[in-house]
């Protein structure tokens, strides 16, 4: 067995199964990233276990076997929980050290087991970003005849290809070389990205837009095509993928990028603004002016232009209408509502009430009138009277 690719297959067999069973939950774009960190903790730990599955000892049989299979979960476990790209746990460190020593087991069981039947399973995915994406984009005929041809170039038949799984199983005989599954892998890998590089199939590109700060104009490109490409070449074909730039438009540059792995497809946002900066100091040292300042001479042109139209002298104001006086406006009068009262008129004041003495005055004469006036003579004339009777008598 090739421990190198046994390490990474176990690596990957034991997240996918802690998150199929919901033990985990890995940050968004994270699994590829802790799958290579588990697989770099584990990787010295490998060899030695394939020996001893070799020699056709369980764990239950070895207590050695046992032991290092058990050091090898509660490794993966400290990984798992140290890591930046692992979200949540939602199972305690034993149950995550037991499910690694049960996923170890059988990993290293089947791979033993596929050794002594002379037959050798691969997983495409495992063969880089290109093998894997032209996998799972290409038409399955064509991957299933490339796969066939890396296999007759090292004397080994392939017995079946899983195309939901990438799989493929190949069969050889006794007499092969130590190194036969590296070798198939690198032909497999080789075969496939040879699909990329003869144009059979393309692989995903990224499309990204960013703006200058330097106005690009048609007077700048021609002259200054060979300093843009040899940016490009420095910026986003360092890694060598495939790049296109063109200007879409005056004031911003375009990039097509064709990412090879799975780490420049995460850093294009950075190689396009790397490479956007490149551009932006060519055309100053060219020349080339600002953006800002294109856009206020077009301002300018433009309003300048409004202005000759009616003559070389300065823009005259719009006339306005002479203003007139407003019409007064007709408040119309409103029906009285049906079934209404008419408004009541104000009622006249009232008189100021008389005074207390008046009233007795007015209640004395109005007596005086209903009763007949008694007629009385006064005391002074009675006397009178008398006394002239006496004086007679």
């Amino acid at each position: 067995m090739n421990a190198p690719n046994l390490s990474r297959r176990l690596a990957t067999r034991i997240i996918d199964g802690l998150l199929g069973r919901g033990r985990i939950v890995v940050v968004r774009g994270g699994t590829s990233a802790l799958v290579r960190a588990v697989d770099d903790s584990i990787a010295a730990f490998v060899t030695p276990i394939v020996d001893r599955f070799d020699h056709e000892i369980s764990p239950a049989e070895d207590p050695a076997l046992r032991e290092a299979l058990t050091h090898l979960g509660s490794l993966v476990a400290q990984t798992l929980l140290a890591s930046e790209h692992l979200e949540d746990v939602f199972a305690d460190r034993s149950l995550v050290e037991r499910e690694v020593f049960e996923t170890a087991t059988q990993t290293f069981a089947d791979a033993s087991a596929d050794e002594r039947a002379h037959v050798m399973l691969i997983e495409v995915d495992m063969l880089g970003y290109v093998a894997s994406t032209v996998a799972k984009f290409a038409p399955e005929e064509i991957v299933v005849e490339a796969i066939e041809h890396a296999a007759n170039s090292l004397a080994v038949k392939l017995s079946r290809y899983d195309v939901d799984a990438r799989e493929a199983l190949f069969e050889f005989g006794d007499d092969v070389c130590p190194d036969l599954r590296l070798e198939l892998e690198e032909a497999v890998a080789d075969e496939l990205s040879g699909l990329v590089a003869d144009g059979v199939v393309s692989l995903p590109a990224i499309e990204r837009t960013r703006p200058l700060l330097h106005h690009a104009g048609a007077a700048h490109r021609g002259r200054l095509v060979r300093q843009i490409d040899r940016a490009a070449t420095h910026t986003l074909c360092r890694t060598g993928c495939s790049a296109r730039w063109d200007f879409p438009e005056d004031r911003s540059v375009r990039v097509v990028f064709t990412p090879l792995s799975e780490q420049d497809a995460r850093e294009v946002d950075d190689y396009v603004a790397e490479f956007a900066i490149a551009v932006d100091s060519i055309l100053a040292h060219a020349g080339a002016p600002l953006v800002t300042q294109v856009a206020r001479e077009i301002d300018a042109a433009r309003i300048q232009g409004n202005g000759a139209d009616k003559g070389n002298g300065p823009m005259a104001e719009p006339e306005l209408p002479p203003e007139s006086a407003p019409e007064p406006v007709v408040v119309p009068k409103r029906a009285p509502r049906s079934g209404l009262r008419p408004k009541r008129t104000a009622a006249a004041a009232p008189k100021r009430a008389t005074s207390k003495r008046a009233t007795k005055r007015t209640e004395v004469k109005a007596a005086e009138k209903s009763s007949p006036r008694k007629k009385t003579t006064s005391k002074r004339t009675t006397t009178k009277k008398a006394r002239a009777i006496k004086k007679s008598g």
